[in-house]
């Protein structure tokens, strides 16, 4: 591996060529190699499959059939998956087991549609809350933000492409398959503490609070292995950029301290390797632990000594033996944001300087800058100095000052991309070089981000959800001017499920109501089947609204905006 030096954020970083022509931290490069597709043997009874999708899944033999941990994010992964347990095991699934909402979308290809109904699944009693919040409510931002640090708008060869996303391989291969939902609803859902026998195998099930907090510990005491959402081959994303409610590392730590009073000989991660040996396992999540709780309290600690989050920046660092460890590498996120996050979830957005509380517009402040430093010729000269330094966070935000003041130069567009590639190059971090990466080639012109490459939520997987779930979304659909001339209301019916509700619009919002005895200004009749495919991107408001199926009365206008806004336009 031919390598060579740069710079990240005043640190020398060993930078190098991977097998898909990226250009990477060789760090990074070397940690993803991991993830390739294989059936790791934990034991005779339990097999980990990792390297087909973000996240592993693992087959547990049962008396009858195969258990089955974790599903991918889609129908495409999850036949990887059973294609390799089936070098195992050829036997029906007999039960599905959710870690958490996330790795769920999979699970169609074990439990066919026929046989919905006699495929026990079991989860954590948030799980269906948790998961609607994520698919619907923030639904557009998040399909967006996470379509970037997945480096879904970059090329799957070349020196933009991804080593791996730090803590597997990749999100989907678009340059395979299109990802496809199949979920299936949870059927058994249990709490802190419960044990069960699921064909023939004791399972006692955990809360264990990460990523999400749905997320359940799973102990097979049989066997001595804990499936765990807690323990990451990398740093914990405390924050994660395309954006979360805020993950308090003391809710993780209860997990963590869980997983060490079990005293595992087989730690089973949803995502890196497996890994083996009582002592090693101590050893390593001991480290994780101590690393995450470091960052809390040194971060609290500053807090109270009045510091700001721009300065707890400089003044938490991990201690060498916490930074260094097997678990605890930055290859998904990096400290810093976790730092701010805590910062933020603790205190709030403003820090100390009341400079803080308006600032002046950024479009505004990019004008003074420029012409404080002389003028464009000037500013412009500043960036090249800091590339040829190497300073490239300094040129990139000096190159970001001429990209707003004059918008439609492309020469500037690209001082700021050669600064943003080079730190993306640099990173260890997965999350940071999608995103450096993806904002270069955007301002290069190379990659568009209003355009969401995949689509999360069909007409399905909506089907599974209380129809409430997505008539909630139309409060953040609708346009807030359709009632600026008026109350008004609108009542929508699902025929085929006997649900109806009324939408009333004013003073800008929409709120749901139980439908009265009081005539609406609109309604909407139609079977939640085509509600479903209307929310999924699978029928237009056009098609519906010349549909038989589909019954307006009353003020037309209204109920088109109701169609149109299901169907996200």
């Amino acid at each position: 591996m031919t390598k060579f030096r740069s710079i990240y954020m005043g640190a020398p970083a060993d930078i190098a060529r991977g097998v898909r022509g990226e250009v990477a931290n060789a760090a990074l490069i070397s940690h993803s190699r991991q993830f390739a597709r294989a059936l790791h043997r934990v034991t005779d009874r339990v097999h980990c499959h990792v390297g087909s999708c973000l996240g592993n899944s693992t087959m547990v033999l049962g008396r009858t059939g195969n258990i089955v941990i974790d599903t991918g994010d889609c129908v495409e992964q999850s036949a990887m998956q059973q294609q390799d347990f089936r070098a195992v095991s050829d036997r029906p699934v007999s039960a599905l087991i959710y870690t958490h909402s996330h790795y769920a979308m999979g699970s169609r290809t074990y439990v066919p549609q026929e046989r919905e109904g006699q495929v026990p699944v079991w989860a954590h009693k948030d799980m269906m809350r948790t998961l609607a919040r994520t698919l619907s409510d923030v639904q557009a931002a998040l399909t967006r933000r996470a379509s970037i640090q997945f480096g879904l708008y970059l090329p799957d060869q070349g020196e933009d492409a991804m080593p791996s996303h730090g803590i597997g391989p990749f999100l989907f291969e678009l340059d395979k398959y299109q990802p496809t939902t199949g979920f299936v609803r949870p059927t058994n859902l249990v709490g802190d503490g419960d044990e069960a026998e699921i064909d023939g195998v004791r399972f006692q099930f955990f809360d264990a609070p990460g990523d999400t907090y749905d997320s359940l510990l799973i102990w097979l005491p049989e066997e001595g292995i804990a499936v765990n959402n807690v323990a990451w081959p990398a740093l914990f994303n405390i924050y994660t950029l395309r954006g979360e409610t805020f993950r308090n590392p003391a809710d993780l730590l209860r997990g963590l301290d869980q997983l060490l009073a079990m005293r595992p000989r087989h730690l089973v991660g949803v995502h890196g390797l497996p890994i083996s040996g009582e002592k090693e396992i101590r050893r390593c999540v001991t480290d994780y632990r101590d690393a995450i709780q470091y960052l809390y309290d040194q971060t609290v600690r500053g807090i109270n000594l009045g510091m700001s989050a721009d300065e707890l920046v400089d003044y938490v660092r991990l201690p060498e033996a916490l930074a260094q460890s097997r678990l605890t590498r930055e290859f998904y996120g990096e400290a810093s944001f976790h730092v701010r996050q805590i910062y933020h979830g603790l205190m709030g957005w403003f820090g100390n300087d009341t400079v803080e509380l308006h600032r002046v517009p950024p479009d505004d402040r990019a004008v003074r800058m420029v012409a404080l430093a002389g003028g464009p010729q000037y500013m412009q000269a500043s960036v090249e100095q800091a590339l040829e330094r190497q300073e490239y966070a300094w040129a990139a935000e000096l190159a970001g000052y001429l990209v707003r003041a004059y918008p439609e130069c492309a020469h500037y567009r690209q001082l700021k991309a050669r600064g943003l590639r080079a730190m993306g190059q640099a990173t260890s971090a997965a999350n940071s070089r999608a995103w450096y990466l993806t904002q270069a080639r955007e301002l290069e012109g190379s990659a568009d981000t209003s355009r969401i490459p995949v689509n999360f939520v069909n007409a399905a997987l909506v089907a599974q959800f209380p129809p409430q779930t997505y008539v909630n979304a139309l409060r953040f659909r609708l346009d807030p001017a359709l009632s600026g001339a008026g109350a008004s209301s609108v009542d929508l019916r699902f025929t085929d499920v006997g649900f109806a509700c009324r939408l009333l619009l004013r003073n800008g919002v929409v709120v749901l109501a139980p439908v009265d005895d009081a005539s609406p200004d609109a309604g909407i009749d139609m079977s939640f089947s085509l509600w479903a495919s209307l929310v999924g991107g699978e029928a237009t408001a056009d098609e519906a609204a010349g549909s038989e199926a589909v019954r307006l009365t009353g003020d037309a206008r209204l109920g088109r905006a109701v169609l149109e806004a299901a169907q996200g336009k």
